[in-house]
């Protein structure tokens, strides 16, 4: 039987650490993840997680670029600067099979950039730019972030929008509300207090349980409501 799959990906807002979070939970529910990163993002990820050293002034890795000026993002540094952070492999040891796969946001020949991706059941966009928003909100392809989010939403499958800016102004709110007419879910990463939480982590897995729960998949990651609290 076919694996099922997620997305996630990674826009230049504040926040990079929830895309990590979430990855890491995907494959510990044994789903794989087709892991998109965009150009921004890289250098939040470099200052917010202190990863992607090898960055240089211009945002590329060793000054390479592909066509069109882009970087090109090499997917063995990805996959071993997410292992040494996060722990995360992208090979299960025990039966030697992909847990997930890195794209490039200009790959828009990618797989997932069809509705014919029958194991996709969902995709989390986290954090969420307000420049991806807009352009995901108005139907705006320009890379596999915007493509697959607009496949979600053609295909009526589950797209979890995480905005990630504060405040909000008019042209934020509309195209929030274009998207949740469209069957997006609007997720802001929002902490909640009510469960007493203890640290950081105990933020980050809240918003991480929260999009799970979007998905439909069972977790424990976080406390939940109890009004005996």
């Amino acid at each position: 039987m076919k694996r099922k799959a997620y997305i996630v990906a990674i826009t230049g807002a504040s926040g990079s650490i929830y895309g990590f979070r979430l990855l890491e939970e995907l494959i510990k529910h044994d789903f794989y993840v087709y892991l998109i990163i965009s150009k921004p993002a890289f250098k939040v990820i470099k200052n917010e997680l202190n990863m992607f050293g090898g960055l240089d002034a211009d945002n590329n890795f060793a000054g390479k670029t592909a066509g069109g000026g882009y970087p090109i993002y090499s997917r063995d540094i990805v996959y071993d600067e997410i292992k040494s952070k996060f722990n995360i492999d992208n090979k299960d040891k025990d039966s030697n099979r992909n847990n997930y796969e890195y794209l490039d946001e200009m790959f828009i020949e990618a797989k997932i950039s069809s509705g014919s991706a029958a194991d996709v059941q969902g995709m989390a966009v986290i954090p969420c730019s307000m420049g991806s928003l807009s352009r995901i909100a108005n139907g705006i392809s320009g890379n596999l972030i915007e493509r697959a989010s607009d496949v979600m939403l053609k295909e009526r499958k589950k797209l979890v929008i995480c905005p990630r800016e504060t405040p909000l102004n008019d042209i934020h709110l509309k195209n929030m509300l274009s998207l949740s007419r469209a069957g997006a879910v609007i997720l802001p990463p929002t902490p909640a207090f009510y469960n007493r939480p203890e640290s950081i982590g105990d933020m980050i897995n809240f918003i991480t349980g929260k999009i799970m729960d979007s998905f439909g998949i069972e977790n424990n990651i976080y406390k939940r409501w109890n009004p005996d609290y």
